[in-house]
Formats: C-alpha cells, structure tokens, sequence
C-alpha cells in the first residue's frame, strides 16, 4: 500500500495556554507558557510543559502530537484501529468521564472521587455484550 500524504493546517488544531504548577518558581506559576494542543478529528492531545518558554513548550507539545496523529493515521487506514487500549475517558476540568463503547457520560466526581463505578461497568457489559456468566 502506497504511502499516502497527510495534510493538515492550523484549522484541524487547537492550541489552549495555561499555568504550570510545581518547580520552577513565580514565572512557571504566574504566566501562561505550558501548551497543551488539540488535533480535533481524533480528539488527540499533547502538552509541553518542559521550559519557562512558550516556544519551547509549544515546538514540544506540537512534536509529540505529531506522533501521536501519524500513529493515529496510520492505524486507521490499514484498518488496525483498536480502541480497547483506552477504555473510558476522564475529564476532570469539565467533571465528565466518558466510556468509549457505551457513550455513557457521568460526573467525574461521582465516578473518581465518589468511587461509584457501578454504573459505567454496567454499561460497558451491555456495550460489548458482555454478561456475568462469563
């Protein structure tokens, strides 16, 4: 199978500044150089976080993602997509956690800090068609 190209622009990203915490004194908490970037169609994203520059952080947030998209890419066009690595995805800045098979959303705080799984295992058993006799 040929190589295809993959072209991208600014439009297909989202690029969100933010505080760091942790080492690095007033500057790192202060000002808004940690990078995190979002590659919209696959909802994949990176953060750089590593320097007191936003470049730097941007230049190494951009760089994992680009990994991450290739990898992304190239999975989906052979075929080979498996999803069953990531199971359920946690928000905890929007308070949602979000199971992938059933699409069943819930308050992170019911589900993380609450310890309350109940529900989502339930789900994901009826998603998959799993059931307890198994």
């Amino acid at each position: 199978m040929p190589n295809k190209e993959l072209h991208l622009t600014k439009k297909d990203f989202k690029l969100e500044w933010y505080s760091g915490s942790g080492a690095g004194g007033q500057h790192r908490n202060k000002h808004e150089n940690c990078c995190r970037i979002r590659h919209m169609e696959s909802g994949l994203s990176a953060n750089g976080t590593s320097s007191k520059s936003r470049v730097t952080n941007q230049r190494e947030a951009f760089q994992e993602l680009a990994r991450k998209v290739l990898l992304w890419y190239n999975t989906e066009e052979s075929g080979r997509r498996d999803t069953s690595e990531v199971i359920r995805n946690y928000h905890g800045a929007r308070n949602e956690v979000k199971d992938l098979a059933s699409g069943l959303r819930q308050t992170y705080s019911k589900v993380v800090l609450d310890g309350d799984m109940g529900d989502m295992i339930e789900a994901r058993r009826n998603a998959i068609g799993a059931t307890d006799e198994d």
